[in-house]
């Protein structure tokens, strides 16, 4: 790191995964670059870190924040303190996104005070833990930190003890627009798999996994659900599952699956189940899909079915500035994401409720104007209230004294 590169901002995320909280750091510091020099300094890891911002063009330097050893604290607080010194004069703000940079800059603004003048400690939560009302968490939030910034409504309510009502705001995650393809009728997953799309109704679902993210019950709605025209025959539906495997292997849903669809292939990490009778396919996918863009413009419906606390919502986000209208549990900051389509929520775990709602989808799916003024309403929403311009508030937040 060159020390006459002047820097305005420090990012400061321990986090070594590219979480939702990562992607919330990545676009704040994307828009702040807009206009000022900028250092992010994060652990390798296993994220793409280090490459999201080479592919920015933002300056990377690896801090061993996570992993908090003994060594590591040592190299992390070396670092931060040589960057505080080599910037005494261009440094203003250090925005940190986990409990370890953000108690690492208590220290040092307690320890070395006369680093920190004239800068501005900002703490960005997208957790879903308490912080506990006590001596040292008030004396942290209210005292050492200057400004706090929570993702959600339901983030700060899980502050135990009140904040003064100047130092912060809600902040909902935002982007820039994902590049979209509208030419698409169909979308191929594998040659040896049929197409999706070509005028089914289709339900996407993107993120790991996990048993928090709900696709066991979501696959029991899907099979419940009756999904039948005017004239009572069966509409060719399907269900896209693609995420990464975190404590759920997705062979595994397959597998338990395959006898109640009653077809079913899978080559490598890509799995197809058939029900013939009802015309249902389900697609589940272990991998990054590189244009995405194009599955998405033939989606007819984003689905959430998580059952915990969902705080950034990215991909809620990416699927509204989509055009794509989202079926959604009631957990965490998802009803606030969505509280302009209150009639496509339901209640988390609850597999009734869920089939009601992919019922539902498709009287709206088949009536054209309905459907259409949805899915407008949904890519407005989109731009409106989740674009990465809106950071322009927090910017216009940090600045107040």
């Amino acid at each position: 790191m060159n020390s006459k590169f002047k820097i305005t901002h420090l990012f400061l995320n321990s986090n070594p995964w590219f979480s939702a909280v990562s992607d919330y750091s990545l676009q704040i510091a994307l828009y702040v670059k807009m206009n000022h020099n900028i250092l992010y300094c994060a652990e390798v890891g296993s994220t793409a870190m280090k490459d999201k911002c080479k592919q920015h063009d933002i300056p990377f330097v690896h801090s061993p924040i996570h992993n908090q050893t003994f060594i590591n604290f040592f190299k992390s607080l070396f670092l931060l303190i040589k960057i505080l010194s080599n910037h005494k004069q261009d440094l203003k703000y250090i925005w940190v996104f986990e409990g370890r940079e953000h108690t690492l800059c208590c220290i040092t603004k307690i320890l070395f005070p006369f680093f920190w003048r004239n800068k501005k400690l900002i703490r960005v939560r997208g957790q879903a833990q308490n912080i506990k009302s006590n001596f040292i968490s008030k004396y942290i939030y209210n005292k050492i930190t200057d400004k706090i910034i929570f993702a959600a409504e339901c983030v700060k309510k899980r502050v135990q003890f009140n904040l003064k009502s100047d130092k912060f705001i809600v902040h909902y995650y935002g982007k820039s627009l994902l590049p979209t393809n509208y030419n698409n009728s169909s979308f191929l997953i594998h040659p040896s798999f049929p197409s999706i799309g070509a005028k089914k109704l289709v339900f996407t679902v993107i993120g790991r996994f996990d048993p928090v993210k709900g696709h066991d019950y979501l696959t029991e709605a899907y099979l419940k659900a009756k999904f039948k025209d005017l004239k009572d025959n069966f509409i060719k539906t399907q269900m896209v599952y693609i995420g990464y495997k975190a404590n759920v292997n997705p062979k595994d849903i397959y597998l338990k699956y395959l006898d109640i669809f009653g077809e079913g292939k899978y080559i490598d990490s890509k799995y197809y189940l058939e029900n013939k009778n009802e015309n249902k396919e389900l697609f589940i996918i272990e991998e990054k899909i590189t244009n995405i863009e194009n599955l998405l413009s033939i989606t007819g419906f984003g689905v959430i079915p998580s059952l915990d606390s969902e705080v950034i919502c990215r991909v809620g986000v990416e699927f509204l500035q989509s055009s794509v209208p989202v079926l959604s549990s009631n957990v965490g900051a998802l009803p606030e994401v969505f509280c302009d389509f209150p009639e496509l929520i339901f209640n988390a775990g609850d597999i009734n409720s869920l089939t009601n709602k992919l019922e539902n989808s498709l009287n709206l799916f088949l009536d054209n104007e309905k459907y259409s003024n949805l899915k407008e309403k949904s890519k407005n929403i989109g731009l409106e209230k989740f674009s990465s311009y809106n950071y322009k508030d927090i910017i216009d937040f940090i600045d107040k004294k």
